[in-house]
C-alpha cells in the first residue's frame, strides 16, 4: 500500500529571485512543507496557512531559531538539525534529525536514530535505494516519518515507490521549475483514483468472426477482481478480468488481461484513453477492481494474434450502451457483481456485468466536448 506523500521544497539554497519564482509554483502544485533557515521568515508570508514550516537549524542560528518558533507558534513547525544537542534546546515543538548516509556506519546510525525521532530527513550519497529500504523497514516499527532529500523530480518519484510504501515525504532541492512540476506530476500518478464502476445489463451477444486480439501482459501481479475497462466507443466500457481464474488446460497468467480487439479503448488515469494498438512495453495502463479502486501498472509485453471474436453489448440504467469485443473463448472473463468472474461465452441477455459509462467524445485519447455519434 503506497502511503500519501508529503511534498517538501527546499528554499535554503535559493536567492530572492528564485524564491519569488519557485515558492509560488510549489504552493500552487500542492507542496505541503517548506524548508527554510531562520533568516528566511519572509518566505512564510508567501505560504498557505496550512503549509508546514521546516526550520533548518545549526549551532550558529539556534538563538534566532528559538525566536522564530515563538513567532510562528500558530503554525505547524518542525525543527530539523544535524545536531542532537541543538534539537535538545527546543521544547513543545516537533523536531527531526537531518542525516547523511554514505556508508554502513552512517546507515546503522540512521536506523538507530529512527528509534528516537518522529521525523528524519536523509540525504543518500549512493544511487541505490537499498539503504532507504532498510531505513523504511525499521521506521515502520518505530513510527518514524522518513523523508528522502532528492535533487531531481524523477528521483523523488522512485523514492516514493521503494518497498511499495515508499518514503513518507520527499524534500526537493532544486532551482529548476521542471523538477518542481515533474515531481508533483509523478506523485499524482501514485495517488488514489476511483472509477464509478457500476452494474450494466447485457443487451446483446454476437459472434463476429476473425480479428486481431490483444493480450496485455503487465509487470504486476493482478487481483482476481481486477482488470481493464475496455470499450469500442467513448461512452465507456466493460471490466474485463485478469487471467487469475481457473483454466483447465494451462497455468494461470496472473499478470495478463486477455483484452480484446486491437481497436478497443483502455481507460487510463486522468480520464484519458489509449487504443490497445498503441500499447507497447513500457506503456502505462490503469487497472480497475470491482470496487472501482485503480492503480497504474506498466506494460511488459503486448501480444497480438488472429482469433475469433465475440461482441458483448451492455447498457446502464440511463440507457447508455457500451460494448466490448473479446476473444470468443470460454477462458476469457468479464467481472460481474461482487467481483465474480463471468465466462464471456456463457453470457446472455439480462446478465449483469460491471463497467463504466460517461459522456462521449475523445481526441487522441483526451476527453473533449463535441457532438459525436458512435455506432
Amino acid at each position: 500500500m503506497i502511503n500519501k506523500k508529503d511534498l517538501w521544497f527546499d528554499v535554503t539554497k535559493l536567492n530572492e529571485g528564485e524564491i519569488k519564482c519557485l515558492v509560488p509554483l510549489a504552493t500552487n502544485n500542492g507542496y505541503e512543507g517548506f524548508f527554510i533557515t531562520p533568516d528566511q521568515t519572509d518566505v512564510v508570508r508567501m505560504l498557505p496557512a496550512n503549509a508546514k514550516v521546516l526550520l533548518s537549524v545549526c549551532n550558529e542560528n539556534t538563538e534566532r531559531a528559538l525566536e522564530v518558533v515563538e513567532e510562528l507558534k500558530d503554525r505547524e513547525v518542525i525543527v530539523f538539525s544535524e545536531s542532537r544537542e541543538v534539537l535538545n534546546k527546543f521544547d513543545n515543538v516537533d523536531t527531526g534529525l537531518f542525516l547523511s548516509v554514505n556508508d554502513r556506519e552512517s546507515l546503522d546510525n540512521t536506523v538507530e536514530m529512527s528509534h528516537y525521532y518522529k521525523n528524519i530527513i536523509i540525504e543518500f550519497k549512493s544511487e541505490t535505494n537499498i539503504p532507504l529500504e532498510l531505513v523504511l523497514a525499521f521506521s515502520q516499527k518505530n513510527n518514524c516519518r522518513v523523508c528522502k532529500r532528492v535533487f531531481e523530480g524523477s528521483d523523488g518519484w522512485v523514492a516514493s515507490m521503494v518497498m511499495e510504501m515508499g518514503s513518507h515525504a520527499v524534500l526537493l532541492t532544486s532551482k529548476e521549475m521542471k523538477d518542481v512540476l515533474e515531481l508533483k506530476e509523478q506523485l499524482t500518478k501514485l495517488g488514489e483514483y476511483k472509477m464509478d464502476v457500476k452494474e450494466l445489463t447485457v443487451v446483446g451477444i454476437e459472434h463476429i468472426g476473425m480479428g486481431d486480439r490483444v493480450c496485455v501482459d503487465t509487470t504486476s501481479l493482478l487481483k482476481e477482481d481486477e482488470g481493464l475497462i475496455l470499450g469500442s466507443n467513448s461512452y465507456g466500457g466493460i471490466l474485463v478480468s485478469s487471467e487469475t481464474h481457473f483454466l483447465p488446460y494451462m497455468e494461470l497468467r496472473p499478470f495478463r488481461v486477455n483484452a480484446g480487439a486491437l481497436h478497443l479503448y483502455s481507460w487510463c488515469r486522468n480520464d484519458k484513453t489509449a487504443y490497445l494498438s498503441e500499447l507497447r512495453a513500457g506503456s502505462e495502463v490503469m487497472t480497475v477492481d470491482s470496487k472501482g479502486n485503480t492503480r497504474s501498472v506498466s506494460v511488459g509485453r503486448i501480444k497480438m494474434e488472429r482469433r475469433p471474436l465475440l461482441l458483448v453489448k451492455a447498457q446502464d440504467d440511463a440507457g447508455i450502451e457500451v460494448n466490448v469485443i473479446l476473444q470468443d473463448d470460454w477462458h476469457v472473463r468479464v467481472i460481474g457483481p461482487n467481483g465474480a468472474p463471468l465466462n464471456c461465452t456463457e453470457l446472455k441477455k439480462g446478465d449483469k456485468v460491471l463497467g463504466y459509462t460517461c459522456i462521449p467524445g475523445r481526441h487522441v485519447g483526451i476527453k473533449i466536448d463535441e457532438n459525436i455519434i458512435e455506432k
